[in-house]
C-alpha cells in the first residue's frame, strides 16, 4: 500500500471521526484518529521534503 493510499485512509477516518456527534466514539477511537492525524501531518511533511529536494 503506497503512502499517498495509507494517507487518503487516515484522513478518511478523521473526516468521518469530525462528522460523528460527540460522545459516540470511545477513547480508543478518539486516540486512533488522533494518532492518524498526527501521521498524516508527518507524511504530508515527508513528501513535501522529497519533492522539494530538501
Amino acid at each position: 500500500m503506497s503512502l499517498l493510499m495509507k494517507l487518503q485512509g487516515y484522513l478518511r477516518s478523521l473526516r468521518q471521526y469530525l462528522a460523528t456527534p460527540k460522545g459516540a466514539f470511545d477513547a480508543r477511537d478518539y486516540l486512533k484518529a488522533t494518532g492518524f492525524m498526527l501521521l498524516s501531518m508527518v507524511a504530508l511533511a515527508f513528501v513535501v521534503k522529497l519533492f522539494l529536494g530538501e
